[in-house]
């Protein structure tokens, strides 16, 4: 409305900015309290121990398969050895819950996987060597008794 000296007062805010205002307020405290307040913890439930003779006996089963491979001549040596040191490192990951297949030589013995160490230790110069002097029923009997001994 106009006054005496021909100004106008200033608009009044709709009331629904307001209580949108608070509203908003509301949210963004709520969400606030929901992202910072702590939640109830769940009990943590121990995971069971993994089947031991299960993985020896699959594990012993690819081993068998590996030397069976390079006698068919379907697998060469270096790519048998390879692979015999992945299964008793992935045996070893399984059975301990550590990172063996992704640890050096070094780290698994600092780990206490001595048997593995050994396996995997015979098996480094077939695996990474231009030529080997070691075969591939030698490496495969390492595996075997690192796998075996493991209790």
């Amino acid at each position: 409305m106009q006054d005496d000296s021909g100004f106008y007062g200033p608009l009044l805010y709709q009331d629904v900015w307001l209580w949108l205002g608070v509203v908003l307020l509301v949210v963004v405290a709520a969400w606030y309290a929901w992202l910072f307040l702590p939640s109830p913890r769940r009990a943590v439930t121990a995971a069971a121990p993994p089947d031991v003779e299960g993985l020896r006996a699959s594990c012993l089963a690819a081993i068998d398969a590996v030397a069976a491979d390079v006698d068919a001549g379907t697998l060469g040596e270096r790519d048998a050895h390879q692979r015999l040191s992945f299964l008793v490192r992935d045996f070893a990951s399984a059975v301990t819950k550590q990172p063996a297949t992704h640890m050096t030589l070094a780290e698994l013995e600092g780990g206490g996987l001595a048997p593995f160490t050994r396996a995997v230790a015979g098996i480094y110069p077939a695996e990474f060597a231009p030529t080997t002097s070691a075969s591939i029923r030698e490496s495969a009997d390492a595996a075997r008794r690192a796998v075996l001994e493991w209790n």
